[in-house]
């Protein structure tokens, strides 16, 4: 049978499979340019702190999914602060009065979750010489320039019936509170674990602990309006990861302290005692913080503005009712249930 009778059986011309191929690549990169690129994970900022590490905690368990969040460490500290104020994370672990200071400065945040009560875990720790509070006056006091710096200095210094002027303040970041006292350079130092165990080791005694004003610090999982509008779905999936970290800690807290102690460099001894003074509410707990009318956690929230407001430490009122987020915690016990 003759070749011109059947065309479709011969490869096309060099010329003509060029063409092809041109059109293909052009048509990949159409389609290429189409397709939206995968979500960034959400980032979170949790700093080396007891309260903080149930986070972690769910991580290791593989209850988070890398591709939607990542969990960011900065230094002991005001750096997570610090990182949310630059933009450099999603959100982060805050005590109350960070996530006012934040409110107030315009910063959007909305709180998810709360992480702890302290219940002495913050303490003032001081020379043995240092009997009481009382003792205090005219004595060097190492305190990180932080809101919560401030904030406890304050609460101590009323229960010393003391003022600022009655003392000498030293800024010191968290991290070099141990080298500070052991140079000379405080007489007591304003700090929590684990550097209360540092301190200690030191030849430091414990003056006041946070056992003393119960619900007054508070640690809270926060996030910007802006991740609720675009990331609602991977902000429920790390809510969801904390509150089954939270259960596994419930469930089996030898092996979970066994996993967390050593990323904060605490033996597992203290960090178990660091655990029984602070209060971690579970997905339950949380609910019956953040809904009703109001929610348990403004009226918190509230009670510390007005005493920030009075000791100078916020310029003015926040709107706290706009800053709870407990819808997303609906969300969370939907899928436990399923």
């Amino acid at each position: 049978m003759a070749a011109a009778e059947h065309p479709g059986r011969y490869p096309a011309s060099p010329s003509r499979q060029l063409g092809l191929f041109g059109l293909l690549i052009t048509l990949l990169l159409v389609l290429s340019a189409c397709t939206p690129a995968p979500p960034e994970p959400l980032r979170i900022a949790a700093g080396p702190f007891p309260g903080y590490e149930p986070l972690y905690l769910a991580r290791e368990l593989g209850l988070l999914d890398p591709d939607q969040v990542r969990l960011v460490e900065y230094a002991p500290g005001s750096q997570s602060l610090r990182a949310y104020r630059n933009g450099v994370v999603d959100g982060a672990a805050l005590t109350a009065d960070e996530v006012l200071l934040l409110a107030r400065e315009g910063y959007d945040p909305r709180i998810v979750a709360v992480l702890d009560y302290s219940n002495g875990i913050d303490v003032v720790m001081a020379r043995p010489e240092i009997t009481s509070l009382a003792g205090l006056r005219g004595q060097r006091i190492g305190v990180e320039n932080t809101a919560l710096g401030a904030y406890f200095l304050s609460r101590v210094l009323h229960f010393a019936g003391l003022t600022k002027d009655d003392v000498q303040l030293v800024p010191t970041e968290l991290s070099e509170h141990s080298r500070a006292y052991g140079e000379g350079r405080v007489d007591a130092v304003i700090t929590y674990a684990p550097q209360r165990e540092i301190l200690s080791a030191q030849g430091a005694h414990q003056l006041f602990d946070s056992s003393l004003i119960p619900g007054e610090i508070v640690d809270l999982l926060v996030v910007r309006q802006r991740a609720l509008d675009h990331q609602s779905e991977s902000v429920a999936h790390l809510l969801t990861g904390l509150f089954g970290a939270l259960d596994h800690l419930a469930r089996d807290p030898a092996s979970s302290v066994q996993r967390m102690a050593p990323r904060v460099s605490m033996s597992e001894a203290d960090f178990a005692r660091a655990l029984d003074e602070l209060e971690l509410p579970d997905l339950a707990q949380n609910l019956r913080l953040m809904q009703g009318n109001p929610p348990h956690l403004e009226l918190t929230l509230t009670e510390i503005m007005e005493l920030m407001i009075r000791e100078g430490l916020l310029e003015g009122p926040v709107e706290v009712s706009g800053l709870i987020r407990g819808d997303l915690l609906n969300v969370v016990q939907h899928r436990a249930a399923r």
